[in-house]
């Protein structure tokens, strides 16, 4: 990732979120990101993906989850947050839980229309993400950015030998025990409608970081739409995942705990796709997310979101 160019970074932070805050409801996209000492990630990650978001036609938050870091990832998000008001957020757990409980947290705090959760190092750039929002507009319920291009080619090929044999394994496992027919089930960089994506991390339950398995597992069984894109990937390096006997049989026993997990759980077709209500209808708001109806969001509303998605790459 490029290095930050720390006064462009200010100078595209406006003292006053006018432009962001919308009185008649939440923001039209809400970043989701979990952290664990992330304190020298963070600051690139964070320093591209705003300046990228106040140029956009629409209203945005980003919510950033501070897993029980021991570093300075909290001051870090609250120094972005002085910066870009009302536009970042800061969870705080007080102990380390695990990637996928650190993302639930983050998910079920966003108000927006749509959620996009990444990793903290933004392997898949942010300018990608016009492809997957284009694939929500036009009806999909989640999309995944995937490594995989269409020719085939994996761009996953720069990865450590170990992490890609683990990877294979685990995805002939997962595939068609769990899910079945996505190719790439563990990207770091998934889309949702906003209403799905807290329906499936609330009733998810995996701590670890197979947490994808277990909401793809849910989505795919109370049938909602998902949709693969291909994205832009690099190996950023610095992950902390290391493949040790330990990790993984954690990894594979919570593979098959999923269906066991969700054995009530009704299966496609016997489980009505949720109403969001009437026009004019109030819906319940979430702590921290302003209130806001159904016919607002009809008439592009919801957040400020914009007529149109700017094409992406």
């Amino acid at each position: 990732m490029q290095p930050v160019d720390q006064q462009a970074v200010d100078q595209q932070a406006p003292a006053a979120p006018a432009v962001h805050q919308d009185a008649t409801g939440g923001p039209y996209l809400s970043v989701a990101i979990t952290a664990y000492n992330e304190a020298r990630r963070l600051p690139p990650s964070l320093g591209h993906i705003l300046p990228y978001l106040e140029a956009q036609p629409y209203s945005y938050e980003v919510v950033v989850n501070d897993d029980g870091s021991a570093d300075a990832t909290a001051d870090v998000v609250r120094d972005f947050a002085r910066r870009f008001p009302q536009r970042v957020r800061l969870l705080q757990a007080g102990l380390n839980q695990g990637k996928g409980a650190g993302l639930r947290r983050a998910v079920l705090a966003s108000c927006g229309r749509y959620v996009l959760f990444s990793d903290a190092d933004f392997s898949t750039p942010i300018e990608e993400l016009p492809r997957l929002l284009q694939r929500l507009e036009t009806g999909a319920d989640v999309v995944i950015g995937s490594r995989i291009q269409p020719d085939g080619s994996d761009m996953r090929v720069s990865q450590p030998r170990y992490r890609r044999l683990f990877g294979r394994l685990f995805h002939r496992l997962a595939d068609p025990l769990i899910v079945r027919g996505i190719a790439d089930t563990q990207s770091g960089f998934k889309a949702f409608r906003g209403e799905v994506a807290r329906e499936l991390f609330r009733d998810s339950r995996l701590t670890s970081i197979i947490f994808d398995i277990e909401v793809l597992y849910l989505a795919q069984r109370r049938g909602y739409r998902v949709a693969e894109v291909p994205v832009r990937w690099t190996n950023a390096g610095g992950s902390r995942m290391r493949v040790t006997p330990q990790h993984a049989a954690r990894v594979f026993w919570d593979l098959l705990r999923v269906p066991l997990l969700h054995r009530e759980t009704p299966r496609r077709g016997a489980l009505p796709r949720r109403a969001t209500g009437a026009p004019g209808q109030h819906q319940p708001a979430r702590p921290g997310c302003p209130p806001k109806t159904l016919d607002q969001r009809r008439a592009g509303a919801d957040g400020g979101a914009p007529s149109s998605i700017p094409s992406g790459p």
